[in-house]
């Protein structure tokens, strides 16, 4: 999401408890008053906003599917506004919701951040909620009795550099929406969690971003996904690179879509990973150019998958060759050499291809 001017207004911290040994919800521990960060500390929480949320970040667009009264977007909708009672009484729902969502008796406890916000030149509503798991090394800082941690240490807590303890979900409210519209259709989702990318991807957070924050991913995402392959794809064809690089970019872009584990997309990430510095600025503004996100987004290959699954050559005398992708990857090379001068004197460009398998039937 590409978002500035952030100014936080409130910010309410409630603390998650896991199961009990009988798998029963222990209730969250409700904090009293609302937090005051020095501004130091107000500007590191901010720039952990930004990195977890803002353009280059990770953080992937949802939707939101549950507008149920008591559901996490309902509260989310009302926290504007409110005083700072009402603010922490509201943002304890979510964290209940939370709470209710971690079924499993081995979910980690954590503290939970909820945070009103403006974003942009005009002050848009941004509401912000930030999941942190809590390690051994904060057990110590527990009272006995609550288990409450004390205010000093979960301002450590939220500032320490690690970002694998963070789940984060920006709420961002859309310009010239009207009140009486859906909360889907006022509000614009990201969800940043460093569990989409293992390899059980979708289905990692799930209670995270379904059953505790009412989201979803989006339906177009199969639309976004074959889109980028053809966009992808022109772009590789047009680059002024050797056949060679050519068709090794098209094999990894293939692989990237097919075959990697992530669920995620990262356009640049994929261009930073086999491009040169300039063509990864051209890559960029070729994506500008289409209108086309250069974010990360949900992986969705139902309308591309008989394209990735052969790898495809036509060349101009209706010659063509075709292998399963993984196959052509491995078995197949191509190298771009001069071919023989004509009676004009003029040296073509020939295709020399090696392909490491004997024939076995013509």
């Amino acid at each position: 999401m590409n978002f500035v001017h952030l100014k936080v207004d409130k910010i309410a911290i409630h603390q998650i408890f896991p199961r009990g040994e009988d798998g029963k919800e222990v209730l969250p521990g409700k904090g009293t008053e609302l937090i005051n960060f020095d501004e130091d500390a107000l500007s590191d929480f901010k720039q952990r906003i930004y990195n977890s949320l803002g353009h280059d970040s990770s953080a992937v667009e949802m939707v939101i599917t549950n507008e149920k009264t008591e559901s996490t977007p309902f509260y989310v909708n009302i926290l504007h506004g409110c005083n700072d009672v009402e603010f922490i009484n509201n943002s304890y729902e979510i964290a209940k919701n939370l709470s209710k969502a971690q079924t499993r008796r081995g979910m980690s406890g954590g503290i939970l951040v909820v945070f009103s916000a403006t974003y942009q030149y005009n002050k848009l509503p941004f509401v912000g909620i930030i999941k942190a798991d809590l390690y051994s090394g904060y057990e110590k800082w527990q009272d006995k009795k609550t288990g409450i941690i004390s205010l000093k240490h979960v301002k450590e807590l939220l500032l320490t550099p690690s970002t694998k303890l963070y789940k984060s979900a920006g709420f961002f409210k859309r310009e010239n929406v009207k009140n009486d519209s859906t909360l889907s259709e006022q509000w614009a989702v990201h969800i940043s969690d460093y569990q989409i990318d293992k390899s059980d991807g979708k289905a990692a957070a799930q209670y995270f971003y379904q059953t505790f924050l009412g989201c979803d991913y989006p339906a177009t995402s199969a639309r976004t996904t074959k889109r980028y392959f053809e966009i992808a794809c022109d772009f590789i064809n047009q680059m002024d690179i050797d056949e060679e690089e050519r068709t090794h970019l098209h094999n990894v872009l293939y692989a990237d879509l097919k075959a990697g584990k992530s669920q995620k997309v990262d356009p640049m990430a994929f261009a930073g990973s086999y491009m040169s510095t300039a063509d990864v600025d051209n890559f960029r503004n070729y994506l500008d150019d289409y209108d086309f996100p250069v974010g990360p987004f949900i992986k969705d290959t139902q309308y591309i998958s008989s394209k990735l699954k052969n790898r495809r050559l036509k060349f101009s005398k209706n010659i063509r060759i075709s292998a399963p992708s993984e196959i052509f990857e491995e078995f197949v090379s191509i190298e771009t050499v001069e071919g023989e001068a004509g009676q004009d004197g003029y040296r073509p460009t020939w295709t020399k291809i090696l392909v490491k398998d004997r024939i076995v039937d013509q």
